[in-house]
């Protein structure tokens, strides 16, 4: 049985408030739909989305069907695209990308997704979040170990689990969800969903028939807060009539993967699960090597590590880099003291290095050392702060 899906769309994206440069990138196509966030902090993120964004919007030229079918493979192209860029370019090095995909066929919503932008479904008075974040507070929600509401607050809920760039290959996951007229979906960056909860969301796309204007308040809304990174929104409303009436007026539960038939099959899924866990875990590891970060080593002296300043049970996510001179108790400034306890990111060894010599030029002056990122406080000769962590 053939659908008719007559779908509206309206897309804005915009830089924010601090940011000096917009990092996202969207496509906005008539069944193909996608978000990229470059990952703020690494050196040409702007130039890993656009890439990743080229890989998806070349499905717009081909059937719905078609284009679902290959949806996946044309994200995974885009990853090797990012990564062999950032391999082949050192002015690029450590690049990456989310990535967060939709194209509509037959009544059905395809989805691949990387990262934590996210796709949301609005049916009536219910909001569902219909996409994953691969970050490693969602991972310790699903263990158990951290509420919903403390990974909201948590310092480092933009540690990504999975980006595209960061490997020659990338898990992508993959969901199938089937419409109803009336239906909207939105895709964004996390620069929306960062400082505008999910009820708050639902309110706004929920609210009216101009999409472009639902897409500008969305924008609006996360300028009000602060702007603290970059906001894309692809808002998408889904009308005509669909063929799948078991699904109206319900959020559905889509096709992931179906049943309890025999224990074999339970066996071989409780197999998938430990593999991608380890996956999981090999990536994060691979991940990590990619970061530094600025803190405190066992002695008392500031020291530079390579990796993410988390502890995982069962892996190592840091190693000492550079152990220097500099006794944490001459840095003057409690809060940096507390930041560098906790430790502080760095996009680079570069910036690491800078901003350790920051702080033993601080140290060495009346003044005290700035948090990165904040503007110079009575240090006598300041130098410019280092990037903002991812």
């Amino acid at each position: 049985m053939s659908a008719s899906t007559e779908l509206r769309v309206a897309s804005h994206t915009d830089v924010g408030r601090v940011r000096q440069r917009n990092e996202d990138a969207l496509f906005a196509g008539t069944t193909v739909f996608a978000v990229a966030d470059g990952l703020g902090g690494h050196r040409a993120g702007n130039i890993a989305s656009s890439l990743a964004i080229e890989s998806i919007a070349v499905l717009e030229d081909l059937p719905p069907k078609e284009a679902a079918k290959r949806l996946t493979a044309a994200v995974k192209s885009g990853n090797r695209a990012v990564h062999d860029r950032a391999r082949n370019d050192a002015d690029v090095k450590g690049m990456g990308t989310t990535m967060t995909a939709v194209v509509v066929s037959d009544g059905v919503a395809h989805l691949a997704h990387v990262g934590d932008s996210r796709c949301y479904l609005i049916r009536g008075a219910g909001i569902t979040r219909i996409s994953r974040d691969h970050t490693l507070v969602a991972r310790m929600v699903d263990e158990g170990k951290l509420t919903p509401e403390q990974a909201e607050q948590h310092p480092q809920r933009s540690v990504l689990t999975r980006a595209l760039g960061a490997d020659s290959d990338v898990d992508v996951e993959e969901v199938r969800v089937s419409l109803v007229g009336g239906d909207r979906l939105l895709l964004c960056s996390d620069g929306l969903t960062g400082v505008v909860s999910d009820d708050e969301i639902h309110a706004i796309v929920s609210d009216g028939a101009d999409l472009d204007e639902i897409a500008q308040r969305l924008i609006d809304t996360a300028n009000e807060r602060g702007g603290p990174d970059n906001i894309s929104v692809v808002v998408v409303d889904v009308g005509g009539s669909i063929p799948d009436a078991r699904a109206a007026g319900r959020i559905p539960g889509a096709t992931r993967a179906a049943a309890r038939r025999i224990p074999v099959r339970a066996m071989v899924w409780v197999g998938v699960l430990i593999i991608a866990i380890v996956g999981g875990m090999l990536g994060l590891r691979a991940w990590a090597d990619r970061s530094y970060y600025v803190g405190v080593d066992d002695d008392g002296t500031v020291a530079i590590y390579r990796g993410i300043p988390v502890d995982v049970p069962g892996i190592s996510l840091s190693t000492l880099e550079e152990q220097t001179d500099l006794p944490v108790s001459d840095v003057k400034n409690p809060a940096v003291r507390r930041s560098l306890d906790e430790g502080v990111r760095l996009p680079s060894l570069a910036d690491a290095e800078a901003y350790v010599e920051q702080l033993r030029a601080d140290a060495a002056t009346t003044g005290a050392a700035p948090l990165p990122g904040s503007s110079p406080s009575t240090s006598a000769s300041p130098s410019p702060s280092p990037g903002a962590s991812p």
